[in-house]
């Protein structure tokens, strides 16, 4: 009996481990959680053509385990000496004279750009992104002229766009890696934006993953085969 007994036990104790997700039975090194979405704040640096210090980037990734949907935000202002035409009052014959435009006033020069992308990830925390930012920007622009002097346009709004490719890294913090360390420089291959933002950005921050995606599952339907039975 006791014997019945002890192979009873390892054979429920057997079936309930085989029954468990392997998840659960076994934690992997460095396998980021499932989340729903993950949201970063963050710092810029703007390198080549740029002003250095920008806005601070928003980044929300749709998605799980460094891989999803990049929708982004950040404010953004215009740049200097950028090629914007003035041709609301200006002769035709200075055209061939002009030089290049900036922000006339610093207290009418705001704008915001809006990014969305794809983030795929590549090994542990590294990652790479591809992404377009579209931007408007409303400005006073002095438009500057070799001999004929400045001309300046009030309210302008000015649309423009980026399209870009990055490549980061995400470091974990905590035991449940809730919370993370974001750093990602981004190149802007194509830049039609006329803001201060140059074309290669260093960004860094702190964000937190969020949720945990819906699972389904379907159960399989079994076969059932009958006998006839004979009386």
């Amino acid at each position: 009996m006791k014997k019945i007994l002890s192979i009873s036990f390892l054979l429920l104790t057997s079936l309930q481990l085989m029954a468990q997700n392997p998840s659960d039975t076994i934690k992997k090194k460095g396998v980021l959680p499932e989340t729903l979405f993950n949201l970063d704040f963050n710092g810029s640096f703007s390198i080549g053509n740029g002003n250095g210090l920008t806005s601070m980037p928003v980044k929300a990734m749709i998605g799980s385990k460094n891989t999803g949907i990049i929708v982004g935000f950040q404010s953004c202002i215009m740049g200097y000496n950028k090629v914007l035409r003035y041709s609301s009052n200006c002769p035709t014959y200075l055209e061939s004279q002009y030089f290049d435009s900036s922000p006339n006033s610093i207290i009418n020069n705001k704008g915001f750009s809006i990014r969305l992308g794809y983030q795929k990830a590549l090994y542990r925390g590294l990652f790479a992104t591809v992404s377009a930012d579209l931007t408007r920007i409303k400005a006073d622009v002095r438009h500057t002229y070799f001999s004929a002097g400045d001309f300046v346009e009030l309210d302008r709004t000015i649309w423009g766009m980026r399209v870009n490719a990055g490549l980061g890294y995400t470091i974990s913090i905590g035991k449940a890696k809730k919370f993370y360390l974001n750093y990602e420089l981004v190149y802007s291959i194509i830049d039609k934006s006329k803001s201060t933002q140059g074309k290669l950005n260093i960004i860094g921050g702190i964000g937190f993953r969020i949720g945990s995606p819906a699972k389904t599952s379907y159960d399989g339907i079994k076969e059932v085969h009958t006998v006839p039975v004979k009386l």
